[in-house]
């Protein structure tokens, strides 16, 4: 049985783009104490959405092709998340903040009120 444990580290937004409706963001986590990182572009409108793109993104890049063997063990691969169910809420929590913030600018018309929304939206970031 082979077995691949990944750990989310950071979340981080490395680009907001309002216009688009889109920011790009760096996952940062281990795979088996091994450092890795994504960086994906999500729309900003659903946060379940986003997360579970993150979740699914993470298990995909541990997917391994597993060579047929007599023995039953040897075919069973898994992939897990630590504390999965607790680094969901954090996520969702994560980016339910980060749509409401950009919900928020989108119907600002005061500079000083968005720049200062947009300069906190293009800094947010979780460590886990």
């Amino acid at each position: 049985m082979q077995k691949t444990v990944y750990k989310l580290k950071k979340v981080e937004v490395v680009e907001f783009k309002p216009k688009e409706s889109v920011s790009t963001i760096k996952i940062v986590f281990t795979k088996d104490d091994v450092p890795e990182q994504i960086v994906k572009q999500f729309n900003l409108k659903n946060p379940v959405e986003i997360v579970n793109a993150i979740m699914l993104e993470i298990k995909k890049k541990g997917r391994m092709i597993v060579e047929d063997s007599d023995d039953v063990l040897q075919n069973i691969y898994i992939t897990r998340i630590d504390a999965e169910e607790e680094v969901e809420d954090k996520l969702l929590y994560f980016f339910q903040s980060l749509c409401s913030k950009f919900a928020k600018i989108k119907s600002m018309t005061k500079a000083p009120e968005y720049m200062k929304l947009f300069d906190e939206i293009k800094t947010t970031k979780m460590i886990l």
